[in-house]
């Protein structure tokens, strides 16, 4: 199959555009400008494919106001586009746990001199949204952390996409508290493929009006896309036809200079990605030696840096959907799961033939009806009709920023402040969910007391103590997981890196334990995942499997909750409201809300201590 290379329509550059010495700009590039210096709305989405040049916009923006803040989805991304900006003459500040500096209120001050006008000598700060969400949740010494929103005058939230429902509510909540604090702040939301749930929901629920910039097609534009030639591949993943892949790889980078990135392997999976990264190792040490790997695994290696590394093939994941900024001739990837699907895949598709033409391999994509030859946007309208690409629920996204909003005031224990209650108790359905919380608590403080109609070991009283610790999910953006330090065989060595232990756990060995509980683990296992089973708070007596996928894990978990809460009395015996425990359940992913507090995996356990961030103790079993 064809896809023709696509044009943008460009105009007399305006505004900074034309200050730079811009020949022309892509229209949508000017609307961008004009929004900047003429538009009365707060909000503004940008739509323009990967490639376009979104990020030339926020030079507009950069250059009109004192403090701009850019957020990414990944300190990889980050990282990558405050280099950018570095080269090209732009004041930066990279704003991430990392670079932070100090403790308790010394931190704190650090945060807040990052965006104080007068005490910075930086035009930008390039930051991740977990660093917006501690400060809504409170994990900044001294309470005035909060005021981090006042002292900004603009904020691009790129590749906002990226986030699912949970991660996407506290974006909002976010959104709703800029636009609060800092009505005169323009707001900046921009992607390829753009979530437009979230877009209606800063619309009609948040009432604040939105400017929509679209990027407009023009065949006697400014090419922005080469030629594409895509293949529909039968197997469904890349390892089951790797000897094939690996012929494709070989005449991908035939004639390429070693440090030229010319082809790109994206997985679904980080295990697969391990797989072939060690197949080719093992089989292949001549093609081994021009490929690198980067993915989950690999963000948190001390010894690795992608930056650091010359490389004509890379090997990836999701992680690789946002960022990869090479002229790709040749792309081989499976096609994306899940409610996302459609978006993600034109994600991954976008980054080949940005340069120059390419060809595009596709796995488990199955049988499709396409023409031989169409344009891009009519092969990114194929893609939307074929694959899943679920609309957010509204009302789902309602309740879990009302949730949000109700825990961040309830964890502070700072007493009365109308301030901070203007920021959070005007979400709608702040009231109900924040009575909800407070009824929970209430009836554990209750828990075993004189006369108290709970006991500990009631079905109330534990499950009671399951949901309060599932509060926790709104801690962090993205949910909570279970971290640890592991090694594993990474294919040219064995690697020290941090990773999700329940992901990992289900794909390897553990063969020791070393050190400060650095789990070794030994070689991935076949299609057959070890027996993992869990210990969830409340029922720390009650082990539960955890070794099939977090698909399989997040339905038998949700079966069981909403059997829990109608095997109980909760309305009379706790006075708690049942229907509100089966609507929290509903709403949240129990996966990312619960961390268990002990696991067991073959010969070892690892028990968990659970308050504040997770740690891990691990040893060998007494069998």
């Amino acid at each position: 199959m064809r896809i023709r290379g696509a044009n943008l329509a460009t105009e007399e550059p305006k505004y900074g555009f034309e200050d730079r010495g811009f020949d022309y700009a892509r229209a949508f590039q000017n609307r961008v400008a004009e929004w900047v210096h003429e538009g009365n709305e707060p909000v503004a989405v940008l739509r323009a494919p990967t490639g376009a040049g979104k990020t030339a916009t926020f030079h507009e923006l950069i250059e009109a106001n004192d403090i701009t803040l850019l957020v990414y989805p990944t300190n990889a991304l980050l990282k990558q586009q405050a280099s950018r900006f570095e080269d090209e003459g732009v004041a930066t500040k990279v704003l991430t746990g990392d670079t932070l500096e100090g403790h308790h209120r010394e931190r704190t001050e650090n945060l807040l001199q990052a965006v104080t006008k007068y005490a910075s000598d930086h035009d930008v700060v390039v930051t991740n949204p977990d660093i917006l969400q501690a400060i809504v949740q409170d994990m900044y010494s001294g309470g005035q952390a909060m005021e981090f929103f006042d002292r900004f005058d603009a904020i691009v939230y790129d590749e906002f996409h990226f986030y699912g429902d949970l991660a996407a509510s506290g974006l909002l909540l976010q959104t709703r508290i800029i636009a609060d604090r800092n009505p005169t702040a323009q707001i900046l939301l921009a992607s390829a493929t753009p979530n437009e749930a979230f877009v209606e929901f800063v619309q009609s629920v948040f009432e604040l009006p939105v400017e929509t910039i679209d990027s407009e097609y023009d065949s006697k534009g400014d090419r922005f896309r080469h030629e594409v030639q895509l293949d529909r591949r039968e197997a469904d993943r890349i390892m089951d036809d790797r000897e094939a892949v690996v012929e494709r790889l070989r005449d991908a980078i035939d004639g390429v200079e070693p440090g030229e990135t010319r082809a790109v392997v994206v997985f679904n999976s980080v295990k697969d990605s391990n797989d072939f990264h060690a197949y080719i190792e093992s089989n292949h040490p001549d093609l081994f030696e021009r490929v690198e790997k980067d993915n989950g695994f690999d963000t948190n290696d001390p010894d690795f840096d992608i930056r650091e590394r010359e490389f004509s093939i890379l090997n990836t994941t999701s992680k690789g959907e946002v960022g990869l900024d090479y002229d790709i001739r040749t792309l081989i990837m499976e096609t994306p799961r899940g409610p996302t699907a459609a978006s993600d895949f034109l994600q991954r598709f976008g980054r080949a033939g940005r340069e120059a033409n390419a060809s595009v391999d596709v796995y488990g994509l199955g049988q499709v009806s396409w023409s031989d030859e169409m344009s891009f946007p009519e092969f990114a309208s194929e893609i939307y009709s074929t694959l899943n690409d679920s609309k957010m629920d509204l009302d789902g996204l309602a309740d879990l920023v009302a949730l949000r909003a109700a825990y961040a005031l309830h964890v502070r224990n700072h007493g009365y402040n109308p301030e901070l209650r203007d920021d959070f108790a005007a979400v709608d359905g702040y009231d109900r969910w924040r009575g909800f919380i407070v009824s929970v608590q209430e009836a554990l403080n209750d828990v075993g007391g004189l006369g108290a109609s709970l006991q500990s070991n009631d079905l109330e009283a534990k499950f009671l103590t399951f949901t309060h610790h599932c509060f926790d999910v709104f801690r962090g953006l993205r949910g909570r997981s279970l971290s640890g330090d592991v090694k594993y065989p990474r294919g040219d060595r064995v690697a020290l890196t941090n990773y999700d232990l329940l992901t990992t756990l289900r794909h390897y060995d553990i063969a020791g334990i070393e050190g400060d509980d650095v789990i070794v683990l030994k070689k991935v296992r076949g299609e057959h995942p070890m027996q993992v089973t869990a210990h969830l708070p409340g029922y720390e007596s009650r082990p539960r499997d955890y070794g099939s996928s977090i698909g399989d894990i997040e339905e038998r978990l949700s079966q069981w909750v909403h059997r829990e809460i109608d095997r109980g009395d909760f309305n009379s015996t706790a006075d708690v409201s049942a229907e509100l425990l089966h609507l929290f359940f509903k709403r949240i992913r129990i996966t990312e809300a619960v961390v268990p507090e002990l696991v067991r995996c073959g010969k070892f356990e690892i028990d968990v201590e659970n308050e504040g961030i997770p740690s891990i103790s691990a040893h060998k079993r007494n069998v």
